[in-house]
C-alpha cells in the first residue's frame, strides 16, 4: 500500500519541465489524482475516527446512566430504611401510650368501684343507725322495760355494722390489689412489646448498615470496571492513532529560499 501524501510532499513536489517551458501535463494530472485519492483516504479515516468517537461517547453515556441508576437505588434504599425505622419507633410509642392509658383506666375503674362500695356501706350504716335510733327512741318512749332489749339490739346492730364495714374494706382492698396486679401485668406486657420493638429496630439498623456496605462495595467494583473500560478505550484509541499516523515524514527544506510553512492545526 502506497504511503499517503503529506503537506510537505505537496510543498516540495517538483514537476518535470516540458519542451515548451511548462510542466508535464500527465505528471501533473497523475499527481493531482494521487492528491485526490489521498484526500479521500483522509476523509474516510476521519469518518472512521468520528464513528469510533461516537461509539465511545455512547458507551460513556451508558455507563453514566448506570451510575445514576445505582445512585437512585441507594437513595431509595436509605429512604426505605428511614421510613421503616420511623414506623417502628411510632409503633413502639403507640404501644407504650396505649398500655399506660389502659393501666390508668384500670386503676381509675378500681378506685371508682372501691368508692362505690364504701359509699354504699356508709349509706347502709347511716340508714341502719337512723332506723336503730328511731327504734330505740320509740322503745324508750314506749316502755322503759324494753330499754335493755333496745340497748342489746343497738349493740348487735353496731356489731353488724362493724362486720359489714370490715367486709366492705376487705373487698375494697381485694379490688385494689387486683387492679394493681392487672396494671403491673399490663405494664410488663408493654415493656416486653417495647423490648421487641427495640430489638426489631436494632435488627433493621444492622440490615441497613449491611445494605450500605454492600452498596459501597458495589459502587467501588463498578468504579474499577469503569476505570478498566476507560483504560481499554484509551489503549485502543492510542493504538488506532498509532496505526493511522504516517510512518515516514519528509525532511524539512532548510535552504535559504524556502518559505516558512505554517504548521497544520488540529481541531479538538
Amino acid at each position: 500500500m502506497n504511503e499517503l501524501l503529506t503537506a510537505k510532499d505537496v510543498e516540495v513536489k517538483v514537476f518535470k519541465k516540458s519542451r515548451f517551458g511548462g510542466y508535464s501535463v500527465p505528471e501533473v494530472e497523475d499527481f493531482l489524482n494521487q492528491v485526490a485519492d489521498d484526500l479521500e483516504a483522509y476523509a474516510i479515516q476521519l469518518d472512521e475516527k468520528d464513528a469510533r468517537i461516537q461509539e465511545l461517547e455512547a458507551y460513556v453515556k451508558k455507563q453514566e446512566a448506570m451510575t445514576d441508576a445505582i445512585k437512585d437505588a441507594l437513595i431509595q434504599a436509605r429512604k426505605a430504611a428511614k421510613d421503616m425505622e420511623d414506623q417502628a419507633q411510632s409503633e413502639k410509642d403507640k404501644i407504650i401510650a396505649d398500655a399506660q392509658a389502659e393501666a390508668a383506666k384500670i386503676i381509675s375503674d378500681a378506685g371508682a368501684k372501691v368508692q362505690a362500695v364504701v359509699d354504699d356501706a356508709e349509706r347502709k350504716s347511716t340508714e341502719m343507725l337512723s332506723e336503730a335510733r328511731l327504734s330505740a327512741a320509740e322503745i324508750v318512749q314506749t316502755s322503759r322495760d324494753r330499754k335493755a332489749q333496745a340497748e342489746t339490739s343497738i349493740a348487735g346492730i353496731e356489731q353488724e355494722l362493724a362486720e359489714r364495714r370490715a367486709e366492705a374494706e376487705k373487698e375494697a382492698q381485694e379490688i385494689i390489689a387486683n387492679a394493681k396486679a392487672e396494671s403491673r401485668r399490663v405494664l410488663i406486657d408493654a415493656q416486653n412489646e417495647a423490648t421487641q420493638c427495640h430489638e426489631q429496630l436494632q435488627f433493621l439498623n444492622l440490615r441497613k448498615q449491611q445494605f450500605l456496605k454492600d452498596t459501597v462495595s458495589l459502587l467501588l467494583d463498578f468504579g474499577r470496571i469503569i476505570d478498566k473500560a476507560q483504560e481499554d478505550v484509551d489503549s485502543e484509541f492510542l493504538s488506532h492513532e498509532t496505526e493511522s499516523a504516517p510512518e515516514a515524514h519528509a525532511e524539512p527544506d532548510t535552504s535559504p529560499n524556502a518559505s516558512p510553512k505554517e504548521e497544520p492545526r488540529t481541531e479538538a
